[in-house]
């Protein structure tokens, strides 16, 4: 004798499966084609930096929208940290900018960025140093391109000079 109700349990948990299954497949092909396998590395990375800095540099915030992953978040040596809305909203002012010693590893569709980055900043209206200083940025291959997900500010605030000793 078949019993009624587990027979239409079976078959709403067979549906909901089936639609799980469905929202996975078209979550997964959502994102389009993997990441190119980049075979200089340095390059992408040296492009996309150069393009996140200019970008600051004209406080190009429809650029910087599009070019930040939804889930960026940002670290800075002086303990601040921002998501992406916190920091469009209080974009640092970038200066000249000269990009250095930019090292790349790729691991699927993330690309990691190791680099140095010497320019007059201000953030949060505090100046920082000019001296060339690390930055660590990790970016995801999203819709057909590379998005910046987080990326760390190793440079410290500026000092002021020490006081002249009195006599």
């Amino acid at each position: 004798m078949l019993n009624f109700r587990s027979a239409c349990g079976r078959s709403l948990l067979v549906a909901m499966a089936g639609a799980a299954l469905l929202v996975g497949l078209v979550a997964c092909s959502a994102d389009g084609d993997p990441a190119p396998s980049l075979s200089q590395p340095e390059q992408a990375g040296q492009s996309l930096t150069n393009e996140y800095i200019t970008l600051l540099a004209q406080k190009d915030l429809s650029g910087l929208q599009s070019f930040l992953s939804d889930g960026f978040m940002i670290q800075r040596a002086d303990g601040s940290f921002a998501t992406k809305t916190d920091y469009l909203t209080n974009i640092p002012s970038i200066g000249q900018f000269t990009i250095a010693n930019v090292s790349a590893k790729q691991a699927g569709d993330t690309l990691v960025v190791r680099w140095f980055l010497t320019v007059d900043e201000v953030i949060n209206g505090q100046s920082f140093a000019s001296t060339p200083a690390p930055r660590l940025s990790t970016f995801v291959w999203t819709d057909g391109e590379w998005r910046l997900l987080s990326h760390a500010n190793f440079n410290a605030p500026a000092t002021s000079p020490p006081a002249a000793p009195t006599q």
